[in-house]
């Protein structure tokens, strides 16, 4: 009793009392003490398990009791095992399991077990498969882990390993992460020591399998000829027995040895079966019994007496009768198949059951818990190299990662990819091929939009020298064919490859020039144009990067390599077959304006050609087969074709004279690519006048500059070093956009940078200019002329049908907007109109993208549209939506759109139900949340909208939201002013949904002193709605998680909150009650007369006993509460009556459940009248009209009355905390 008590309050005595109980067994062979140490001990245990320390000391007794006499323990495991594994504490169950998983490894691995210990063994491994499951994660984690040492030490049996496997693949989806991360590590851990093969390929299993299968089956029906035979044969011998004993018994009678023979073993047994055959028995006899002298088996035949002498030979006889017919057994070799079979189908489910986890891995690969990604990354890395079929799919997936704002996760995708791709057991030339082999093999197999992650993970690896000259060599050798054996795939994918790495390397495409414009423009790329535009990508990758754009030298107009890739290109052009024609365009183009001197003249020379042609083509058109006509798909052009004449004023109309065919009929491929060409082309001409031009002119104009000053005195000199530091790699809008910031700051003196900027400041003015005015706009401008009828087929999409035409006019039109703000503006309205009526979801996605591209350049322009792009987060289709929460996410975080109460539209998108959306917005209100106070700021008008019942948002999913958004709010500041904003909302609200969402937001806060007091002080306005049982839950929830902090004085506050809820809650005298309503007005902090209004009429409602759980009406008179607001300032104007107001009730009908509603209108709030867009009218000629451009809101815009108006009095007083910063208002500036 003394050693138990010991054990019972002191933590350490475990040790001691375990080392002198094992002397005691070793030196002395006393094992009783032990024994009632044990049963004492489970006593105790169960009547007091729930004592947390005493489980502890017991168990850390036990625990060092085990490791230190294995052999003493196991007797007592299962008395151990009844009594303790169901007790309340974790740490015994941890305790007991761990002492059986020991007693496992260390006692238990022998195949020589007595029957006892294999019982014993098997109960244990069934009690710790059982426990994977237990209530607690502790113990679940516990048990994985020794699970986990298991399959180390080898110690788990065949028999269980696929009972074990299936469990931990469900235990990937548990709630606890320390559970999943212990999951996946047994998996691995299966994968690595798996019993079977390096290769657990499912496909290739199950086809071994099935050629076992069949050989197994052939093999039961040769046996069962073999029997059948066998019985024929035994018929035959009982005969000829009587013939052949007299032969036995007369060769034993002589008594003589045989005698020493040169022959073999072999040898003898084919003569016997000759004699045998032939009936020779006296002859077959001799030989048996030298063939039995032969193999050794004399002194065992001296031993045997006369009789079992002439039953040996005769027994040998009888064999070599069955041999002679060709009868044989194969038995053996049935068992032998059979087990084969066996094991190839536990082979096939260890890989089925292995592929099951790959699902839930995806999910961990995106999971906001770290241990999650890097422990999924690790197991498809494992998988994918066993070949477990699905973490094909997880390679692919993790590429997403390499953008992670995590640099841990960056580092982990990279390592998993080094060791797939470049971990080989060959070194030199071998290992690169092996290399190139792993690299062509995975870019094959991923999707066109994961190129771009690849991409950066090449670079990273040629940094690092990960990919050598060895391995570039071979790429070469495959993308030239000199390696034999080598496909055209695979030297597409080769070069695909090396442009990838020229792209963190240069000289890999400038010092192979030859090479590339030799394929790139030979006989290979006639006939498989990719080869040809992926050679031309690679030789622009010639160019080095880290170089201003004057330092490399450019192609003359009239080179061969310009006239060639002219030439390939009009010829390309023409053809109907090539699908991706537009890669060829965008690849071409790129050339000429990067590589080639004044590109806009080669450019305008291609336009005056395909007009040659055209003019000649449509002239020609009856000599145009009826089928090519049918594949061409003839579009009348109503308009007169453009003239080709080009920008310089002496240029000549290459179809004579101006007189153009009034209509003509084209192919609608060649039309369709001619617009695309002219788009582009239109881009690439302003970023070569926005950058190339404009730093060309600059450093011309730095030369000049450094000429003059070098005449002038040393003092100038030190002003020219200071010159030459401006950066001469700056576009025109860059520069124009940084010299008018300098400018607008207020310079005590003038400025001598300045004064040297002036140049500058011309130079991009000029620039801007031409962008400007004439390139759009000059009346003998080439887009002048074509640009309508880039507008007539966007107008009209009944008469040009053609979905790629529409794709292609659509792209144009916003390249062309790209140009000039002035084009830009006018035209707006009409694009904004194909947004809202077009059908063509590739053409809505090309919009969005590029209304994402137009903010970035003119974005005071596109700021009051904002509210369409915000409309396409409820489209129907998932592309759409997916494109249109990836740009909305890149300009806000980007600050090219200011975060207003619209923000709320894309936090819807947290429960779409693509994973891909789901996942993208997540990450993006992650990453706003570490920006300073941004989600902060327009949490509250998150919750109002979203809270609004007009939008007709489930309830669950309301909660999926604010739970997701609310725990990214982490400051105790925020969450304090958070918590009083909420309170605020009560009274303003209508409904009682509205009141439960906001009690909800209020469970999902994290609560101090602070806190806690801003709920008791704020009691007044939510002391009705309490009633309610959900608000009450709320609040209960609040209440018992805030408890279990441990700080008095937190806990006294709790007792007083919910104190005062439960005196809500009690049926009141009316007397009583208006006592209390005086208390509660004297005691109530000052948040303003609306607060105070609010609270009157509330009390009203309340005496009369019918609006007990209904907010008050609105006060008809908002005068007074209107006099409390600031009055905003002019430049202030179109951000405060919009960004304050609560949203507008929407009287449009909600689409069916489970489907986001469709916002009543694509106005920025929902709130301000002046930003919503008239209807777009459409002719009966299926023409879109162009509407006016919105106007902007009034600075002195009416409050609404009611609850809205109180709503934002009531916010502006709550946030009026110096410590929170405002919110920014104004217009965007350029």
């Amino acid at each position: 009793m003394r050693i138990l008590q010991i054990l019972r309050t002191t933590e350490h005595a475990g040790v001691s009392v375990a080392n002198g109980i094992n002397t005691l067994y070793e030196d002395y062979n006393i094992t009783s003490v032990f024994s009632v140490l044990i049963k004492e001990i489970v006593e105790s245990l169960t009547l007091d398990s729930a004592d947390s320390n005493v489980s502890r000391n017991f168990s850390n007794f036990l625990m060092h009791s085990a490791s230190v006499a294995p052999k003493l323990m196991i007797p007592h495991l299962s008395t151990l095992c009844d009594e303790l594994l169901n007790c309340e504490s974790y740490l015994l169950r941890n305790c007991i399991l761990q002492i059986m998983g020991d007693a496992i490894v260390g006692e238990l691995t022998s195949e020589e077990l007595s029957e006892d210990l294999k019982e014993a063994r098997n109960e244990f491994l069934e009690n710790l498969l059982m426990h994977i499951n237990d209530v607690s994660a502790h113990v679940r984690s516990k048990v994985l882990q020794i699970w986990h040492h298991m399959k180390e030490e080898q110690a788990v049996p065949l028999s269980f390993q696929l009972k074990v496997l299936s469990e931990a693949v469900e235990r990937l989806e548990d709630r606890t992460s320390s559970v999943r991360k212990h999951a996946v590590q047994l998996i691995k851990a299966f994968l690595e020591r798996n019993p079977f093969s390096a290769k657990l390929t499912l496909d290739e299993l199950q086809k071994k399998h099935d050629e076992e299968v069949e050989k197994m089956e052939k093999l039961t029906e040769l046996l069962a000829e073999e029997r059948k035979k066998a019985e024929e044969i035994e018929d035959k011998w009982n005969l000829v027995i009587p013939d052949i004993f007299p032969f036995v018994e007369e060769s034993l009678k002589e008594n003589k040895e045989p005698t020493e023979t040169q022959e073999n073993y072999e040898d003898l047994v084919q003569r016997i079966s000759t004699m045998l055959l032939e009936k020779n028995y006296k002859e077959a006899v001799v030989l048996v019994r030298k063939a039995d002298h032969v193999a050794g088996n004399s002194e065992i035949r001296l031993s045997l007496r006369h009789e079992e002498q002439c039953a040996y030979y005769m027994a040998l006889l009888k064999s070599y009768i069955f041999l002679a017919n060709g009868c044989k057994d194969s038995n053996e070799e049935l068992g032998t198949q059979i087990k084969t079979v066996q094991f190839l189908q536990d082979s096939i489910e260890f890989s089925r059951a292995v592929s099951r986890a790959m699902p839930k891995l995806l999910e961990m690969l995106l999971s906001k818990t770290n241990s999650d990604v890097y422990e999924a990354v690790d197991l498809f890395t494992t998988g994918y190299m066993f070949g477990i079929k699905g973490t094909e799919i997880g390679m692919r997936q993790m590429l997403y990662l390499v953008w992670s704002s995590d640099k841990e996760k960056r580092d982990a995708v990279s390592d998993a990819y080094k060791k797939v791709l470049f971990t080989t057991d060959q070194t030199g030339r071998a290992h690169a091929l092996r290399v190139v082999q792993n690299l062509s093999k995975f870019l094959e197999g991923i999707e066109y939009g994961h190129f771009t992650a690849m991409e950066c993970l090449v670079r990273e690896w040629v940094s690092n020298e990960d990919i050598d000259g060895h391995i570039i060599q071979v790429l070469f050798e495959r993308f030239t064919l000199k390696l034999e054996g080598t496909t055209d795939n695979e030297s597409r994918l080769a070069l695909q490859l090396l442009i990838m790495c020229s792209y963190a390397k240069s000289s890999i495409a400038s010092a192979n020039i030859t090479i590339i414009e030799g394929i790139g423009l030979g006989e290979r790329a006639k006939k498989d144009p990719r080869i040809y535009a992926s050679c031309l990508e690679f030789w622009l990758n010639s160019i080095d990067q880290s170089l201003n754009s004057k330092f490399y030298k450019r192609y003359e107009v009239d080179s061969p390599p310009v006239q060639k890739v002219t030439d390939m290109f009009l010829k390309f052009f023409f053809h109907p077959r090539i699908t991706d024609f537009d890669k060829i365009t965008m690849k071409t183009l790129q050339f000429f304006y990067q590589m080639c001197q004044t590109p806009d003249v080669i450019s305008q020379n291609i336009i005056k050609g395909l007009l040659k042609k055209f003019k000649a083509f449509s002239m020609k058109l009856c000599e145009i087969t009826a089928s090519q006509q049918a594949q061409a798909n003839e579009t009348p052009f109503s308009q007169q074709i453009p003239s080709t004449q080009m920008t310089q004023p002496h240029s000549q109309n290459v179809l004579g004279g101006g007189g153009a065919l009034k209509q003509m009929k084209m192919p609608v491929f060649l039309l369709t690519r001619f617009i695309f060409m002219i788009g582009y082309m239109t881009l690439k001409e302003m970023i070569f006048l926005d950058i190339d031009v404009y730093n060309n002119m600059k450093f011309r104009q730095e030369l000049a500059d450094c000429e003059e000053k070098k005449k002038k005195s040393a003092l100038n000199t030190f002003n020219t070093n200071r010159r030459k530091t401006v950066n001469l790699n700056m576009s025109a809008t860059e520069s124009l956009k940084r010299l008018s910031g300098a400018a607008a700051e207020p310079q005590q003196e003038p400025d001598e940078d300045l004064v040297g900027a002036t140049a500058e400041d011309n130079i991009a003015e000029l620039i801007n200019h031409i962008c400007e005015e004439l390139l759009l706009y000059a009346p003998n401008a080439l887009l002048v002329k074509i640009f309508p009828y880039v507008m007539e087929i966007c107008k009209y999409p009944v008469k040009y049908r053609d979905a790629s035409l529409q794709q292609a006019a659509t792209l144009a039109l916003i390249r062309f907007m790209s140009v000039s703000s002035r084009f830009c503006e006018a035209h707006m309205p009409f694009l904004m109109n194909i947004l809202q009526h077009s059908k063509n979801i590739k053409i809505k996605c090309n919009i969005v993208i590029g209304l994402s591209d137009l903010t970035f350049r003119f974005p005071n322009i596109i700021e009051p549209w904002t509210g369409h792009f915000y409309s396409t987060l409820y489209e129907d289709d998932t592309e759409l939506r997916l494109t249109a929460v990836k740009m909305l996410s890149h300009l806000i975080l980007h600050e090219m759109i200011r975060v207003k109460g619209q923000i709320a539209d894309l936090a819807m998108c947290i429960v779409d139900n693509n994973a891909e959306i789901k996942n993208i917005t997540q990450q993006f209100f992650k990453e706003i949340a570490n920006k300073s106070n941004i989600l902060y700021n327009v949490l509250p008008d998150i919750i109002s909208k979203l809270s609004d019942t007009t939008l007709n948002l489930e309830e669950e999913k309301y909660r999926i939201i604010m739970r997701y958004i609310l725990n990214l709010i982490q400051k105790d500041r925020q969450v304090e002013t958070l918590v009083e904003k909420l309170c605020l909302r009560f009274p303003v609200t209508r409904e009682e949904r509205q009141w439960r969402d906001i009690a909800y937001c209020l469970s999902l806060l994290s609560y101090n002193e602070k806190t806690i007091k801003k709920l008791i002080d704020n009691l007044q306005y939510y002391k009705d709605k309490v009633q309610i049982d959900e608000v009450h839950q709320s609040f209960k929830l609040i209440i018992s998680n805030t408890s279990k902090l441990a700080k008095p004085e937190l806990k006294t506050l709790v007792t007083e909150l919910e104190t005062r809820i439960n005196e809500c809650l009690q049926v009141r005298q009316p007397g009583e009650e208006n006592e209390n309503q005086e208390n509660d007005k004297e005691n109530a902090p000052e948040t303003g007369s609306s607060a105070s209004n609010s609270q009157q009429v509330k009390g009203k409602g309340k005496a009369t006993g019918k609006n007990k759980n209904k907010a008050p009406p609105p006060r008809a008179n908002t005068t007074r509460r209107n006099r409390t607001r600031k009055e905003p300032s002019s430049n202030e104007s179109s951000s405060s009556s919009s960004e304050d107001e609560a949203p507008k009730k929407s009287t449009a009908k909600g689409k069916s459940a489970g489907r986001k509603q469709k916002p009543p209108s694509s106005s920025e709030d929902n709130s301000s009248d002046s930003d919503k867009q008239p209807a777009p009218s459409t002719s009966k000629k299926g023409r879109i009209a162009a509407q006016p451009t919105p106007r902007r809101a009034s600075a002195k815009a009416t409050p609404r009355r009611g609850v809205a108006s109180r709503s934002r009095v009531i916010q502006e007083t709550a946030s009026s905390d110096e410590d929170v910063p405002q919110r920014k208002r104004g217009r965007k500036s350029k």
